[in-house]
């Protein structure tokens, strides 16, 4: 520190030392009023010497806000960790204000405000150490510092400390000691999240605060000067060091003996404990995002909603904090507890047996159910489960009291992980897999691609020039052959929406995507995302299919309907701000499309009837790794996300885990270094969804058919009981095309031109055949078939290997039917008449050149010749009286032998 700077700090300490010494003289003089000496010299020194504005005229007490529910109820009475139990001085042993006394401010009674000495001792000690290291606040000081400075704004500077000496000295000017000591008791903080004495008695011993005794007044006496370093639950050593400390300055000060003092050091912390775990809100997370959607702009922008109550609540962060926690408001949300308990209760079906071990919740993956109201987007459920809401760390006294795995991790049965909203600092989210698919077939039919379009989606396959890259090798688990957007959906085949992406661009999937409610900008322009390769959140899938079953309307998420201050007067109101996102028409299509996946031959097959008469429709999703499971889905009321997954973050117990885990040499971008105070170490560790055990059953691999698809009926089911039965407008029928000729074109250019001008899809088929490499040989379906738009017409092309055809064989056949059979072969055929007498040969063929089942090609010119049998009457037999016999010598007719007579 300079000279000069020296010089001045210690100008000003000497004048707030006359200050704070001469008003106490003014205010016992006979020769001026008091009030009017002390408020003159205090004003006069605070204009012209110091510049300190004037002390706030009243503090605005702090008064816990409440969240509600969307049918009223209390959700939770939220205090930002600052919980309280306001008290009366009174109500505090007399004991317990010695020893705070004591050893916070032990002239409390006698000083006005400020103690000088303290000051000098402090500011002398500082100037030597060239940094702020001694306080000396009294304990209207500190007071002063909660109240009216507030600790978030109380930097520590010699103009802040003349400020606050100033504002005490008035202060006791206006309030009595007593006033400003049961003030300074209700606002102290104990640590723990733990604010006032009334609250500190009940949290670390259970009790109210009339029933506290020397050594407990003496323990909680010590933690109002370093808090969380003097932390009983996580440090009781330091803890019980301050506390003995405390006990010997009451014993200097005359508050108790010698003896009493060296009695109550004689229990361990340990053994006085008897803390009360904090309470949590009835819905904690729910609760947690709502109150970070009003304080948090971070938060709130992730979803883009009720920007306006943010503001509403102050212009700064802090400010802003104050105002939800202690500004005494009424939080309205959209939170249907009838339908959380539902979803709460399917989780916990579906993840855990019937009587759970901490060990098994704490080993079994995270579930989530989040509904969004189509139409409103008002979100009705937001449960995540089956952990408990809280931190074993924080609510546990020994970290060696939480079991651990074979490898060390902690098996720890709570969480504060939300990984179903934006924000919450849970990373990127999670991959949806196949239930993304809806979104590409959505694009697709924007495109004007009709829904019968197909492909042959056999795999694997590969899939030329996406991306920019090389081929992209797609395999199906399921929908292999040729597939349609309808038969494509029900069967989930990857290789048929990885070719449905490849015609629509990725860029045009993403964008619709981003449309329907998947707003968070972690969507790839890449083509793998038609398989779920992107990082989403359960509510955004909610959201986006919220907006499918609002035939294309997307309507924000929403969580807060108003919000009143402490007098009931209206602060914020939440509208729907509703937009038209994608064509009411096209809407209907993807709607009708997605009955497959929950009807028979789905991925979700199973589903069929389970909410009749609402009629259902839904995506199943895995990921490639079944690192995460899906099945999003939604009634005409209501849109819903069931997701399974494990959380990413373990925590090591690194007396009890291998070495190399907790070795702080080895720091890695997945771990966090070791916590010196619990000797754990924090990881970001992929666990995934196979060979697992789940709720008792074994698993090889979950997925979303297998536990969230139930998971999402059963809630559904039960939620859909209050729902009147809605169904969904119909899409019409399917467009329908004419096959045009191809054999008749010369090229493939004018054969696509033919397809696209149809409104079909062409793909070509190399085949062995006789005839030219690049022949046009035949195609499926035929010529002039009506058949519905977007199908696929196969063209098949000669390779030029193929064999030669054999003749037909004509033989025995009509000359009709042979003439026919040859030509639609491709021969010529030359027909030569031949004379028969057998009528059954008339017009048969007789005989063929070539011959049956020689290898003859029927190019231009190739000619079979065919003899046909034409009938003609033989010459009649003449009669007896037209024939003369000549009969020659020696003969008779026969029997006439003369050599047989006698």
């Amino acid at each position: 520190m300079s000279d000069s700077r020296f010089g001045a700090v210690v100008l000003r300490l000497v004048l707030l030392v006359l200050v704070t010494a001469g008003t106490g003289l003014l205010a016992g003089t006979l020769f001026l009023p008091t009030a009017l000496a002390v408020t003159d010299v205090v004003s006069a020194v605070e204009r012209d010497v110091f510049d300190v504005p004037a002390l706030p005229d009243a503090e605005v007490p702090p008064e816990n806000s409440f969240i509600y529910a969307a049918d009223g109820s209390e959700l939770a009475e939220i205090n930002k960790d600052e919980s309280r139990i306001p008290v009366t001085l009174d109500q505090v042993p007399e004991t317990t204000v010695n020893a705070i006394v004591a050893t916070e401010d032990a002239t409390f009674y006698s000083h006005n405000g400020v103690n000088h000495r303290a000051i000098l001792r402090a500011a002398f000690t500082n100037l030597r150490a060239g940094d702020i290291e001694q306080g000396g606040s009294t304990i209207t000081q500190q007071y002063v510092k909660m109240a009216y400075i507030g600790v978030e704004n109380a930097d520590i500077s010699y103009d802040r400390k003349i400020r606050e000496a100033l504002w005490a000295i008035e202060l006791e000017k206006r309030m009595s000691k007593n006033v400003i000591l049961e003030r300074y008791l209700n606002r102290a903080y104990f640590g723990n999240g733990v604010y006032g004495i009334g609250k500190a008695a009940e949290r670390y011993f259970s009790k109210s605060v009339e029933e506290l005794d020397l050594a407990e007044s003496a323990l909680l006496a010590g933690l109002i000067r370093t808090p969380e370093g003097n932390n009983p639950l996580r440090n009781p050593e330091a803890a019980e060091g301050r506390r003995n400390i405390v006990l010997d300055q009451m014993a200097i000060n005359g508050y108790i003996t010698r003896a009493q003092a060296d009695a109550a050091k004689t229990l361990t912390v340990p053994e006085m404990l008897n803390p009360t775990a904090p309470e949590n809100p009835d819905e904690p997370w729910f609760v947690d995002y709502v109150t970070r959607l009003l304080y948090d702009e971070t938060v709130a922008e992730t979803i883009g909603t009720h920007e306006d109550a943010l503001d509403a609540m102050g212009a700064t962060k802090q400010d802003r904090i104050r105002t939800v926690f202690q500004g005494g408001l009424r939080i309205h949300t959209t939170l249907d507890p009838d339908l959380q308990e539902l979803a709460y209760q399917s989780v916990r079906d579906h993840l855990l047996t019937d009587e759970p071990t901490p060990e098994e919740i704490a080993g079994a993956p995270l579930g989530g159910i989040v509904s969004v109201e189509p139409g409103t987007g008002a979100v009705r459920t937001l449960a995540i489960g089956p952990r408990e809401y809280g931190s074993c760390l924080e609510d546990t006294a020994e970290v060696s009291e939480i079991p651990v795995d074979d490898n060390g991790r902690l098996l720890c049965h709570k969480t504060k992980t939300n990984p179903l909203v934006p924000g919450m600092g849970t990373g990127f989210g999670r991959q949806p897999g196949s239930s993304f698919k809806p979104y590409v077939i959505t694009a697709a039919l924007e495109k004007g691609l009709p829904p019968g379009w197909q492909v042959d989606a056999t795999g694997p396959t590969e899939i030329p020039g996406c991306d920019n890259g090389g081929p992209w090798e797609v395999n199906n688990s399921g929908g292999n052959g040729i597939q349609d957007m309808y038969s494509g959906v029900r069967a989930s085949s990857n290789v048929f929406h990885a070719k449905l992406i490849k015609e629509v661009g990725p860029e045009k999937v993403r964008e619709v995507a981003e449309r329907l409610g998947i707003k968070n900008g972690n969507l790839p322009a890449e083509c793998a995302i038609a398989l779920g390769a992107a990082d989403v959140f359960p509510l955004e899938m909610a959201t986006a299919y919220a907006t499918l079953a609002n035939r294309g309307e997307y309507c924000p998420p929403s969580f807060i309907t108003r919000i009143e201050d402490r007098e009931g007067n209206l602060l914020y109101e939440y509208t729907p701000d509703c937009q038209q996102v994608v064509d009411a028409d096209i809407a209907d299509r993807v709607i009708d499309i997605m009955k497959g996946p929950v009807n028979a031959g789905g991925t979700a097959g199973f589903m069929q009837g389970s909410l009749s008469p609402n009629p259902v429709r839904g995506k199943t999703g895995t990921t490639q790794d079944y690192r995460d499971a899906w099945f999003v889905g939604y009634v005409k009321q209501l849109a819903t996300a069931a997701w399974i997954g494990y959380d990413s973050q373990v925590t090591y117990d690194c007396d009890r885990a291998p070495d190399e885990r907790c070795d702080t040499e080895q720091f890695t971008r997945d771990c966090f270094g070791v916590d010196p105070a619990t000797n754990t170490r924090r990881c970001n560790e992929p666990r995934f969804l196979r060979n697992v055990t789940i709720a008792g059953d074994p698993y090889s691999r979950v997925f979303g058919g297998t536990i969230p698809a139930p998971m999402w009926r059963d809630y559904m089911v039960a939620a859909a009981e209050a729902f009147e039965p809605e169904g969904w407008p119909a899409p019409g029928p399917l467009p329908m095309a004419t096959v045009p000729d191809l054999l008749e074109v010369e090229s493939i250019a004018e054969a696509e031109e033919l397809i696209e001008a149809a409104k079909l899809h062409l793909e070509t088929e190399e085949v062995d055949h006789w005839e030219p490499a690049g022949t046009f040989v035949g195609q499926t379906p035929e010529a002039g078939e009506q058949v519905p738009a977007g199908r696929l017409v196969v063209l098949q092309v000669s390779n030029g290997e193929g064999e030669a055809p054999e003749v037909p064989d004509v033989v025995g056949l009509k000359q009709k039917e042979a003439e026919k059979i040859l030509t639609e072969a491709g021969y010529e055929v030359e027909i030569v008449v031949e004379e028969t007498f057998e009528k059954k040969d008339d017009g048969i063929v007789l005989e063929q050149s070539p011959e049956a089942g020689e290898k003859y090609a029927p190019v231009e010119g190739a000619r079979v010749v065919i003899k046909v049998g034409e009938y003609v009457e033989p010459d009649p037999e003449p009669s007896p009286s037209e024939t003369k016999t000549v009969e020659p010598p020696g003969k008779g007719p026969p029997g006439d032998d003369d050599s047989s007579g006698g």
